[in-house]
């Protein structure tokens, strides 16, 4: 059974004395109305620089809410009754951070592919072979249609343009936002039934919300970090090295202080087997490091020892014969391969989701008898409401795959695996804090073909599955799930009514998808469309020439996946203090360590050598220093980013990807 993690009451950094507040409004017009005149920015970023939204704390949503914090500050001393409490600075957060994971990869891959199978189904003969016959003309532009798309093509229109234009576009806009508010509200309803058990039964860490947490805090006048040196001194000396590190990239004459990528393990490890380890980055990226503080340690220490476990597994199956292989992900093209990460992850997760729920299970056999007789206590959403909503919105899943042609058990099998993937890495990612959960294209197409073939499945169905649900197998950078169920936390902490934070997070998942559709459309006009379609052609066409029967080693594997968390979870029930923790095995056994594991490390010696020396003291001054890292280098990505913006050039960046490219 798993066994909650928390951070010590000073470590958590909880608001004092949140009980003597007066309790907010129930609702908050003006708030909503002020993340929604500012939604625009937080979706053309998101969606022009996914440098910046593509690990768990993203930067847009942050310094936009450090902005509008800072403003209220000073209207606090002009105009007292005119200042935003901290609950309203915390919808504002939470609107935005949720717009932000919608336009980020979500309309990263989807927005693209509307157009692209009809634009160039004379470049790739899959289009028409196994795409064009089968998609629905509310969810793609069918070639039949695309000279009426002839200037979105080619570009070299400017916004006026675009606005004239974007009639022809309003039926695909729809369609897609109804998906993505069926799936986004599934997820949102299930944090909401949740909520309670994991925010203050378990009392999960949540370390990710440590930096958000704080500015509202000060933006409601109940904090003065600012005053504090092991806050401005780190700020400052980091702030100085991510500008001069930006102007270095444009004056290459400057001197560089690298706290990127400073080399690789791998380049150390020529010879077989051990050159199976693969690209090793030895990365320290200190806004994703620090966070690290903010994490239990035993989840560090799994994090980090996990990770050197899966590369000694790529090394062994290396030297057991296995030197042709696939690949060690399974990845887009679906090919199974020793040694199996992709199943072990998903049995991992599978088993986390089913552990969650057993340590829920007195909770949720409360839930359900609220559920059918009715009560509770007042704070949020009530849960039969919750429920029902639940049941819509899988309803509206499975309604839209229908209406498209999917046969029902294939979207019911992906829907629901997803949707059980999805808890575990939200829970996980409460748990563990994770600075990046890199899921290396793993989704429940993998465990289709595993466990059912491709014998059983149809041609048509493929097609229009891969397609449409593409953002179910993807890499889950940016999933909204744990970012809704962070905003409760938040509100949780102000004592803020969950029914106005739910209904916040809901109209941000519409006029998220809505906006991120509307910045791609308009940038396709400025500056013409790519291609991006072979991804997903590729897929479908593995699925359908590829036949493969139910692979057993595969299934196996994703087996043994699902008892290594158990064992782990056994082990640590009845071994007080066993330092292996088994969410950091489901998070290490994919990619979301690999690019900065080094940081990681420092972290963590740095963590035990002060928590060892200096007690809850020094680890509170930790998390001072760990908030000023972290906030300096998003506003030094902000200005960088800004800059690209505004300039259309590349510019330096703190993130794990470069504006040139993944790994400049």
């Amino acid at each position: 059974m798993a066994q909650p993690t928390m951070l010590p009451e000073s470590a958590a950094e909880k608001p004092s004395q949140t009980e003597d507040r007066p309790a907010p409004r129930w609702f908050s017009g003006r708030a909503m109305m002020l993340a929604l005149l500012l939604a625009p920015v937080t979706a053309y970023w998101s969606s022009d620089q996914l440098v910046d939204v593509i690990f768990s704390l993203m930067v847009p949503p942050v310094i936009l809410t450090l902005i509008v914090a800072v403003a209220n500050l000073v209207v606090r001393r002009v105009a007292p009754k005119w200042a935003l409490t901290e609950g309203e600075l915390i919808i504002f957060y939470a609107m935005h951070t949720v717009m932000g994971a919608i336009c980020a990869e979500w309309m990263n891959v989807i927005n693209p592919y509307i157009h692209a199978y009809a634009f160039y189904h004379n470049i790739d003969s899959r289009f028409d072979k196994y795409i064009n016959p089968y998609t629905n003309r509310w969810f793609f532009i069918s070639p039949d249609d695309a000279d009426k798309f002839t200037d979105y093509r080619n570009g070299g229109f400017g916004f006026r343009h675009f606005l004239s234009r974007l009639p022809l576009w309003w039926p695909y806009i729809f369609s897609w936002t109804v998906l993505v508010t069926f799936i986004c509200s599934a997820m949102l309803c299930i944090n909401s039934l949740m909520r309670d058990e994991w925010c203050n039964r378990e009392k999960l860490a949540f370390p990710i919300i440590q930096l958000p947490m704080a500015i509202v805090q000060m933006g409601a006048g109940r904090s003065k970090l600012w005053q504090s040196k092991l806050f401005v001194i780190p700020f400052v000396v980091m702030f100085a090295i991510d500008m001069l590190n930006g102007f270095h990239f444009i004056y290459p004459s400057l001197p560089l202080i690298n706290v990127r990528f400073i080399g690789d393990l791998s380049s150390f490890f020529q010879s077989p087997p051990f050159n199976a380890i693969g690209w090793t980055p030895i990365g320290l990226f200190p806004y994703m490091a620090v966070i690290g503080f903010f994490m239990p340690t035993d989840l560090l220490f799994s994090c980090i020892f996990f990770f050197f476990f899966r590369k000694g597994m790529q090394v062994f199956t290396y030297a057991i014969g296995y030197t042709e292989s696939a690949g060690v992900f399974g990845g887009g093209g679906l090919v199974p391969s020793p040694p199996y990460f992709s199943e072990q992850s998903w049995g991992a997760f599978l088993a986390l989701f089913c552990t969650s729920a057993w340590v829920a299970r007195n909770y949720l056999g409360g839930v359900w008898h609220q559920i059918l007789h009715g009560g509770g206590d007042g704070s949020g959403v009530p849960h039969r409401i919750a429920f029902a909503g639940l049941l819509v919105s899988i309803a509206g899943i499975g309604g839209i795959g229908l209406f498209i042609g999917i046969p029902l058990w294939m979207v019911a099998f992906e829907t629901l695996l997803f949707l059980a993937f999805s808890v575990a890495l939200t829970r996980m990612r409460a748990q563990i804090g994770a600075p990046s959960h890199e899921m290396a294209f793993m989704g429940p197409n993998q465990m289709l073909v595993d466990f059912a073939g491709t014998g059983a499945l149809s041609q048509a169905g493929i097609s229009r599955m891969v397609t449409t649900f593409h953002i179910f197998n993807r890499i889950h950078r940016t999933h909204p799930m744990p970012h809704q169920l962070e905003a409760m936390k938040l509100g949780d902490t102000a004592k803020l009514n969950q029914r106005a934070l739910f209904i916040a997070i809901l109209i941000a998942t519409v006029v998220g998808s809505i906006l991120g559709h509307m910045v791609y459309i308009s940038t396709g006009y400025h500056y013409a469309v790519k291609n991006p379609g072979g991804e997903t052609a590729g897929v479908v066409d593995t699925l359908i020439n590829k036949h493969q029967p139910p692979n057993s080693v595969a299934i196996a594997f994703v087996l043994l996946g699902f008892l290594v968390v158990l064992g782990l979870d056994f082990i640590r029930f009845r071994i007080p203090g066993f330092a292996l923790h088994p969410a950091g095995f489901a998070l290490a056994m994919n990619f979301g360590l690999d690019y900065f594991w080094t940081g990681l490390i420092i972290v963590w010696l740095v963590k035990l050598f002060v928590e060892r020396y200096y007690g809850l003291k020094g680890h509170n001054k930790l998390h001072q220093v760990a908030l000023g890292i972290i906030l300096a280098e998003f506003c030094a990505e902000a200005i960088w980013s800004t800059y690209a913006m505004a300039t259309h050039q590349a510019t330096y960046s703190i993130s794990i990807n470069g504006r040139l490219g993944w790994n400049q």
